[in-house]
């Protein structure tokens, strides 16, 4: 039986990543069966990659900070069932958490072309990139100003009261 991916991403890379710091996976079940997991890491995004109306006017720096899902996927027989946008929302919250102790305020996503709907409907936008940079890649860099849509959506109250208890 040939080893899926995921399963070889789990055996060979996500713990020991995770020993070593460079990033962490969580593992989301229900009802006692893995349904879906994703991978954070640190990032960085150039502000010249924002929409204008994205990131804040005056800041003096080239790029931003960002959290990186590095991963995010679904168990086939659980698609379209809410688990994506569970683990989406779940990592917003940690986002909050994180943002309270460092600084940042964008999360991206290098997002396979069939999973790009499904950031655009958590008001993802896609990155501004030369196309020359994106050339044979098989992925679409995506982001969030997650602090721009706190605002647009007129949530102006300190981020411990959207913190996981």
């Amino acid at each position: 039986m040939q080893e899926s991916r995921a399963e070889r991403f789990f055996s060979e890379d996500a713990y020991q990543n995770q020993l070593d710091r460079i990033s962490v996976t969580r593992l989301v079940f229900w009802q006692g069966r893995l349904v879906g997991y994703f991978t954070l890491v640190t990032d960085v995004i150039r502000k010249d990659e924002l929409a204008e109306d994205d990131g804040d006017p005056g800041y003096q720096y080239k790029t931003y900070s960002a959290l990186k899902i590095a991963r995010l996927a679904t168990h086939k027989e659980f698609e379209h069932q809410g688990v994506g946008s569970s683990m989406l929302l779940k990592i917003f919250s940690i986002w909050i958490r994180f943002s309270r102790y460092i600084g940042c305020r964008i999360i991206t996503v290098d997002a396979k072309p069939d999973a790009v709907g499904f950031y655009v409907k958590f008001s993802f936008h896609e990155a501004i990139f030369d196309p020359r940079k994106l050339k044979g890649r098989d992925t679409v860099p995506l982001y969030i100003d997650i602090h721009k849509e706190l605002e647009r959506i007129g949530k102006n109250a300190p981020l411990s009261d959207y913190d996981e208890r």
